[in-house]
């Protein structure tokens, strides 16, 4: 039975993202299309969890990722070469003509957003380990979903300060992440 609705779930997915690319295909933009294909895609999701838990879910966004390859590869060598000149729009990446390069500002810039970043998604991944902790979850447990939350933490934490307008609103941002650990290293965790 449970090979039955793994199978049942890779159909899904598959039928998923070909409806989906259908709908984004169309001349005008279809809702019901678009919810339509979104819901095969949580019913292969659904069926691979019945099917074989974490493997399976595993399993049916394999055949999901492999067929949306396979199609944007097909779309890509079937398009037609591009005939515009690229853009001239700077993103201030570089200044212009002879203004300084200003490399202190931006060695501050990547020293606060990856380095005390990643420090800070560091510190909210213990206090949410020490937490579970006190929750009376296992050691394991606790283990993996801090180190599930750093990656998500530290991502979400970089946007956020590169998005900063000012160094001042970086700094409350790391504060802010990282003033929780304070309870934690109190208690002992």
């Amino acid at each position: 039975m449970a090979d039955q609705t793994l199978w049942i779930g890779m159909a899904a997915a598959a039928c998923g993202v070909g409806f989906l690319r259908w709908s984004w295909s169309l001349k005008y933009r279809s809702i019901v299309a678009n919810l339509a294909a979104w819901a095969l895609l949580l019913i292969a999701c659904v069926a691979g969890g019945i099917a074989a838990g974490a493997w399976g879910i595993a399993v049916v966004a394999l055949v999901a990722m492999g067929l949306a390859a396979v199609l944007l590869a097909w779309a890509a060598a079937m398009s037609p070469a591009g005939r515009s000149n690229s853009s001239d729009r700077r993103v201030r990446m570089l200044p212009d003509g002879n203004d300084p390069l200003c490399v202190g500002r931006r060695v501050v810039t990547f020293t606060l957003v990856v380095i005390a970043g990643f420090i800070a998604s560091v510190c909210l991944a213990i206090t949410l380990r020490s937490g579970a902790i006190g929750l009376g979850w296992s050691e394991a447990d606790a283990n993996a979903t801090a180190l599930f939350v750093v990656p998500i933490v530290w991502g979400v934490l970089a946007t956020i300060m590169l998005m900063a307008r000012t160094r001042r609103e970086q700094i409350v941002a790391l504060l802010v992440a990282s003033l929780p650990l304070v309870p934690a290293l109190l208690v002992g965790g």
